[in-house]
């Protein structure tokens, strides 16, 4: 017996035997794989800027949690524009709904960002939840230096506890003002 195995001439392979009809359309599916994939690199690309979220962690290591999440209002019974929506996870912070949250950085340069907490809840309905605040990002201008680090003064009901921003969390913040929103160009 011969170590190799013979492969057949293309001449004696059998094969699928070609249509001699009229070429057939497609059928109505055949190009969903390339619908999906065109969407799915729309959300890998990162969709369209103006909705696209950024959360975060916060901890102050005196065990203070926030959940940070930056976004697009959506709402129209309110003003456009960016957000910082800020959730206590430790079960013990409560957010204070009408002061300011005060951003820093290291040369000395404050953001004091409008407190939007009142967008949290229907218009006319009472104050939104104790462990919740929203704050104004459009007022942060002239965006903050990409190279500074950042820190976050926040307003809770015993007064203010501050956060230290990481590098890609200050990155996002500087890089807002690169982001098309809202219909301008």
């Amino acid at each position: 017996m011969p170590f190799f195995h013979r492969l057949p001439a293309p001449s004696e392979q059998a094969g699928p035997s070609t249509p001699t009809g009229p070429a057939q359309a497609p059928g109505p599916f055949a190009l969903l794989p390339l619908v999906l994939l065109a969407l799915l690199m729309g959300v890998l690309l990162g969709g369209t800027p103006a909705q696209a979220e950024e959360s975060w962690s916060l901890s102050d290591g005196a065990g203070h949690r926030l959940a940070a999440k930056v976004f697009e209002q959506p709402f129209a019974e309110y003003p456009s524009g960016l957000r910082l929506r800020l959730n206590a996870v430790d079960g013990k912070t409560s957010l204070n709904h009408t002061r300011q949250l005060v951003l820093s950085d290291s040369l000395g340069q404050e953001w004091s960002l409008p407190n939007r907490s009142e967008e949290l809840v229907q218009k006319g309905e009472a104050a939104g939840p104790a462990g919740s605040a929203q704050f104004d990002l459009d007022a942060l201008l002239p965006r903050p230096s990409e190279a500074l680090p950042l820190h976050l003064t926040v307003p809770t009901g015993a007064g203010e506890i501050g956060f230290d921003l990481t590098p890609d969390q200050a990155m996002t913040l500087h890089a807002m003002g690169s982001v098309p929103r809202g219909g301008a160009a």
